[in-house]
C-alpha cells in the first residue's frame, strides 16, 4: 500500500512537470524534409528581420513569446561587433554600453503567431564561425597595422612590422570573438514547399 502511494505521488509529479514543460520552455522547431533547426529558450533568433531571444513556444495556441533584442542596424550593430586589430581593447568598453542600452531600451516582450512568420535566421557557434572571425580579425589587423606603421613612421619596414603585430593581435581577438559570438545564418524563407514550424 505504501509503495503504491509513493508511486502515485511520483506519477502526479511527473504529470505536473510535463504540463509545465508543455506551457513554458518549449523550443521552436523548424523542419524541412530531413533537416531540423531547434531554437531553445534563451537563444537568439531573427524572425521577419527582427532580432529576438526566445522565451517559449506555445504549440497549442500557435504563438511564440519573445524578448526584443537590439536590432542589426547602425548604430547598434557597431556596439555588438568586435573591433579588430590593435584597437581590440576598445571592445571591452562597448560591453557595458551594449548591456545598458539593452536593459533600458529593449526589455520588451513580443508575441508572434506561427502564421505571421515569413522568414527566420538562426545563430550558431561552430568551427566555421570560429575560423571566419579569426580570418576577419587577422585581415583587418594586417591592413590597419600596415597603414599605421606606414603613415606614422613613414617607412615601409614599419608598415610590415605593424601588420605582423596587429595581425597577430587580430587573430587572438578574432579567436576570442569566434568562441563567444554566434554567427548569423543566411535568411531562410517559410513556405509550403520550404521550411515549416514543426507543430
Amino acid at each position: 500500500m505504501r509503495n503504491y502511494y509513493v508511486s502515485s505521488k511520483v506519477k502526479h509529479f511527473g504529470i505536473i512537470l510535463y504540463a509545465t514543460a508543455a506551457v513554458y520552455g518549449q523550443s521552436l522547431n523548424f523542419i524541412k524534409k530531413d533537416s531540423t533547426i531547434i531554437i531553445k529558450p534563451g537563444q537568439l533568433i531573427n524572425l521577419n528581420d527582427v532580432r529576438y531571444t526566445l522565451i517559449h513556444t506555445d504549440y497549442n495556441k500557435k504563438k511564440i513569446v519573445l524578448n526584443v533584442e537590439i536590432p542589426d542596424s547602425p548604430p547598434y550593430k557597431y556596439l555588438r561587433e568586435p573591433i579588430e586589430g590593435g584597437f581590440f581593447y576598445i571592445s571591452i568598453l562597448k560591453i557595458p554600453i551594449y548591456k545598458y542600452i539593452k536593459n533600458t531600451k529593449f526589455q520588451l516582450q513580443d508575441t508572434l503567431t506561427f502564421e505571421s512568420i515569413e522568414s527566420f535566421k538562426y545563430y550558431e557557434k561552430s568551427t566555421q564561425s570560429f575560423f571566419f572571425n579569426q580570418k576577419k580579425g587577422a585581415l583587418i589587423g594586417v591592413l590597419s597595422g600596415f597603414m599605421v606603421g606606414l603613415f606614422e613612421e613613414g617607412d615601409f619596414h614599419w608598415g610590415v612590422l605593424g601588420s605582423i603585430i596587429w595581425g597577430a593581435t587580430g587573430i587572438i581577438n578574432g579567436s576570442i570573438h569566434g568562441l563567444l559570438i554566434a554567427r548569423e545564418s543566411d535568411i531562410l524563407i517559410l513556405s509550403e514547399n520550404d521550411w515549416q514550424i514543426d507543430f
